[in-house]
């Protein structure tokens, strides 16, 4: 069985689809299929060798190459925010078994065989089989080997994505500090493509605080997390998972939902920062760190917002809709 997957990555796009597709290619591959990402040439450089690159340089390029590709494979997997409602159905008349990964369910009405969304949200009788709600969050397959919890975490964790588009931590950690947050309870955790990279190693080793980037494996730096601050994208959920009290610094507009969703339940805290220009992102930094501090010293709050956390998202969401993918062509 061939499976393609529809995504991209980019300093601008972010990595968070790349990754979460390959949570689900790594669910596919345990059950034999034979998976390979199709990847828009602009953007090689966050490909990997196995990729197929498709388009000149133009987006309606790639999309009608795509086209051509999806006929020939058993089943497709769009993730990419380029496509509109109508191009998404144009595509399911080429491939009628499309699995659509959707956030933000703002494109309107399409077509589509399985429609993938971790947060609870309501599609048109169009989608045929919607996978919805946090037990479908992608989490990579290093999540699944987590068998405890420390007892007593120490240590602030901050996470801006993998490649931190608004390049948030080098002024967060500049506030942390100003704001007299201990140095020693800091880990910073950068995206291998993270903007500012060299300037936020330098800050850590300047000021003695643990950094690491680039990682494969982010569960060992969480399970010692006793709060978090990070993006809102897919470590959200696997945040989640780990049972980590967090704020969300927002970067992304399609963050937006996930965020109305989980603030309410009192795990996690969130400020916004990608609908304000340059000059107010700072009055947002230090309204933040007012906000870590605050929860820091909150024990209470700290302890309820683990077991609510741990309760909304489990490991096995990529294997959930593998082996459910796969049932229904085991079926056919």
């Amino acid at each position: 069985m061939k499976l393609l997957v529809r995504a991209d990555a980019s300093v601008e796009i972010g990595m968070g689809h790349r990754v979460r597709c390959q949570a689900l290619v790594h669910a596919f591959n345990e059950l034999g299929w034979h998976c390979q990402f199709v990847v828009d040439r602009r953007y090689q450089a966050f490909a990997s060798q196995q990729d197929c690159l498709i388009g000149g340089g133009s987006e309606e390029g790639c999309k009608s190459e795509f086209l051509a590709l999806a006929r020939q494979v058993d089943l497709v997997v769009l993730d990419h925010y380029g496509y509109s409602a109508e191009e998404i159905t144009e595509l399911h008349q080429y491939q009628p078994n499309l699995l659509v990964l959707d956030d933000m369910n703002d494109r309107g009405e399409f077509s589509c065989k399985w429609l993938l969304n971790p947060l609870k949200e309501t599609y048109s009788k169009r989608v045929e089989l919607p996978l919805t709600g946090s037990s479908y969050a992608l989490l990579r397959p290093t999540f699944q080997r987590v068998e405890a919890h420390v007892s007593n975490p120490e240590q602030l964790l901050i996470t801006l994505g993998g490649t931190d588009p608004l390049a948030l931590t080098l002024p967060i950690l500049k506030a942390l500090l100003a704001s007299g947050f201990p140095c020693q309870h800091i880990q910073v955790l950068l995206g291998a493509n993270a903007k500012n990279a060299d300037q936020v190693i330098y800050f850590c080793r300047e000021k003695h605080i643990a950094f690491e980037q680039g990682l494969t494996d982010v569960t060992p730096l969480m399970l010692r997390a006793k709060m978090a601050i990070s993006a809102a994208g897919g470590t959200l959920f696997e945040l989640a998972c780990m049972g980590v009290p967090t704020v969300f610094a927002q970067v992304a507009d399609n963050q937006t939902r996930s965020l109305e969703q989980h603030v309410p339940l009192d795990w996690c805290r969130s400020i916004r920062f990608d609908n304000v220009p340059e000059e107010v992102r700072q009055q947002r930094v230090e309204q933040l760190v007012e906000d870590v501090n605050r929860c820091w010293l909150d024990i209470e709050w700290q302890e309820n917002a683990r077991k609510t956390a741990r309760s909304l998202v489990d490991c096995d969401g990529a294997n959930r809709v593998a082996k459910t993918i796969n049932s229904y062509f085991a079926a056919s």
